[in-house]
């Protein structure tokens, strides 16, 4: 995203604030189960570079639109609906690449080789509506469903962005179309376009070469960076400025405990420099590394408990923050000026994380992102011309964030004595003591559970459950060591990180002993399965959300969006392990009851998984239920999908842990 130099802005939280008062009235009973599962009403927002328009990606009755407002004409004026949502496709960002152009990104899913996969497009147009354009698709010169990966917004023509895009292959070679899906070392090689989202006209700028799968630009418009994967083996590669020749910097492989550094932005400062991360203590910090490997690395920022993520930076590489996640998200600021934006934001939106999203070229106007454990993400404008914050209105009208559940941080200790961090959510008004319990791992497994609103689980407590969820060794974001203590052994210390956890809500006295439930997705569907295959004494029932049911399976499955190697990197090749681990093949060992749900169009976590773990469960005479979504992705993107996986899953946990009676 655009980033523009940022302005003065020590006194911000004394501006005119006109957020208070937006969400002062909002219902106060329950709310319904349509109310969680629909979309926000505001997902996400972008200023044009001169200041002149905003664009809202805004939904309406389940569909989104791109809402334009030419923010030169009067408060109040309406604006215009520009751009509005096909039918199975979903807007996930827009961005202004020019003053007055808008282009906007789809993503929605389509069968390929007999397997479903994502697809994205692109769309321009205009500010005013017209000239509306689907860019790269139909374009001979490239190839693939992946459509809309930008990689740099000003690279110093006009009209102009880079794109990184497969590109077509020649007529000697399209007998291999019908075996690209699989065979990843022979497609996702990208060339780098520069396109014209005016004309929609393309040029070639940086031909495919292997391995690369992504490219990143030093910000002016010159590819300086690449890495990409053959077999199991990760590359970067760098040139320097002003030379022609690519060079190696890294090579390892995946999943490997060596120490190396990956290259993720080019220094505006030093053109020969490039922000990396790497290890320092154990945890991934950022570091300066000299691409003509003359110096030492230097390091940036590192935090001894947690990870880092990538760097913040500007438009023309200036680094403006870094990310890290402790209990809570933080940022470490280098920016002084954008320091006294972010100081300022604290005051003004307190309890909130806010980021700056977007901004005018002048630094005059910028877009905050600020999210909570109890608010969806808001955006909000800050015109320091004007002096005025205004919030660009509220996510949900029914919700109040006074009465939804906080995540309070908590540790438990494992049965080995190391102490596994987590979050514990309680029904606002209960007492954390004898509670129906949902343990709910996340998925992943290489994520981390944060601080944020999940609807899901605000959904659960809403009823009258607790929630706990953990990060489990084998997470991500807890340094190499919590990484690789769990790296292929999903059914054994992760599962029992799990465990620990629930029996240590019952000891403490927070969980009725009697009503605990495990809820889970994706791989945290997986791990469900692993609680109503293994511990009848714990858990009363097991939701299993898109879940992973046959390791043996989804190695095999790996082709659809890696590598089976990869993927055999991943999980483990160990027979005996693989089989002890696979509930599918333990069905008669279940003794709870199992909902599974899964959507058929599933990219992630193929629907097949879900299929054959419940014909295993029918064969042995277990109780269970299979809720198919039709059409739906792994995420369960649409509002309808979401809806009937809240409702089936209150049901469930109604039927089996008995109905919580929310305070």
């Amino acid at each position: 995203m655009r980033r523009a130099t940022v302005t003065s802005a020590a006194n911000i939280w004394l501006l005119l604030v006109a957020l208070a008062a937006s969400g002062a009235s909002r219902a106060a009973s329950l709310p319904s189960a349509e109310t969680f599962a629909s979309r926000a009403r505001i997902e996400g927002a972008t200023v044009s570079p001169d200041g002149h328009y905003l664009a809202l990606i805004r939904s309406i009755r389940g569909r989104g639109v791109a809402f334009v407002i030419d923010r030169t004409k009067p408060i109040g004026s309406s604006g215009d609906v520009v751009i509005g949502e096909p039918n199975h496709f979903q807007f996930t960002w827009c961005h202004w690449p020019t003053n007055t152009r808008l282009l906007c990104s789809l993503r929605g899913m389509a069968m390929t080789g007999g397997y479903y996969q994502p697809v994205t497009r692109l769309v321009a147009v205009d500010a005013d509506g017209r000239h509306q354009q689907v860019l790269l698709q139909n374009n001979e010169e490239i190839q693939g469903e992946t459509q809309d990966r930008i990689i740099d917004w000003e690279p110093g023509k006009p009209n102009t962005v880079l794109v990184e895009a497969d590109p077509s292959l020649s007529p000697s070679q399209r007998w291999l179309r019908r075996r690209i899906f699989l065979a990843p070392e022979i497609h996702q090689l990208p060339a780098v376009f520069e396109l014209n989202v005016v004309t929609g006209r393309m040029l070639l700028r940086e031909n495919a070469r292997a391995p690369i799968r992504h490219w990143i630009t030093d910000g002016k418009g010159v590819v300086r960076l690449g890495w990409g994967v053959s077999g199991t083996t990760l590359s970067y590669y760098a040139r320097l400025e002003g030379e022609l020749e690519w060079r190696r910097l890294e090579k390892f492989e995946v999943f490997s405990r060596e120490n190396h550094f990956k290259p993720v932005a080019i220094s505006r400062e030093q053109p020969n420099w490039a922000y990396a991360i790497a290890p320092s203590g154990g945890r991934d910090a950022v570091w300066l590394m000299d691409l003509t490997e003359k110096s030492a690395p230097k390091l940036v920022f590192s935090n001894p408990d947690v990870d880092v993520t990538d760097p913040v930076l500007s438009a023309d590489g200036k680094l403006l923050a870094v990310h890290y996640e402790t209990e809570f998200p933080n940022l470490y600021v280098a920016d002084v000026r954008l320091g006294s934006l972010i100081d300022g934001l604290k005051k003004l939106l307190p309890g909130k994380f806010s980021v700056v999203t977007d901004s005018t070229s002048d630094g005059g106007t910028y877009v905050i992102r600020s999210v909570s454990d109890r608010d969806p993400p808001t955006y909000s404008l800050v015109d320091t011309t004007r002096g005025v914050v205004s919030q660009l209105g509220a996510p949900y009208l029914d919700l109040d964030p006074a009465s939804l559940a906080p995540m309070q941080p908590i540790t438990y200790p494992a049965r080995d004595g190391t102490s596994i961090p987590g979050y514990l959510s309680v029904p606002p008004g209960a007492e954390a003591k004898n509670l129906p319990l949902v343990v709910m791992p996340h998925g992943g497994p290489y994520s981390r559970d944060t601080w944020r609103y999940f609807f899901l689980r605000e959904f659960l407590v809403s009823r009258g459950y607790a929630v706990l969820q953990m990060n489990f060794r084998g997470s991500s974001g807890y340094g190499a060591d919590w990484f690789f203590a769990a790296h292929q052994d999903w059914g054994g210390l992760t599962y029992e990180d799990v465990v620990d956890g629930a029996r240590w809500a019952i000891a403490q006295g927070i969980a009725d002993p009697g009503r605990a439930a495990i809820v889970g997705w994706s791989f945290g569907g997986y791990l469900a399965l692993l609680g109503a295959q293994r511990n009848p004494d714990l858990f009363r029932c097991a939701v299993s959300i898109a879940g992973i049911s046959d390791l043996s399976l989804y190695i095999d499955e790996g082709h659809l969006w890696t590598s089976p190697e990869i993927t055999a990197q991943q999980v483990g090749m160990d027979p005996v392990k693989l089989k002890r681990d696979s509930p599918r093949l333990h069905a008669a060992e279940f003794e709870l009851p199992v909902l599974l749900l899964h959507g058929d169009h599933d990219a992630q976590v193929p629907y097949e998984q879900s299929v054959v773990m419940e014909a295993a469960l029918k064969r042995a005479g277990k109780a269970s239920r299979l809720v198919t979504l039709h059409n739906a992705d792994h995420q369960l993107s649409d509002e309808s999908d979401r809806l009937t996986m809240l409702k089936e899953i209150e049901a469930f946990l109604a039927a089996h842990v008995g109905a919580a009676s929310p305070p």
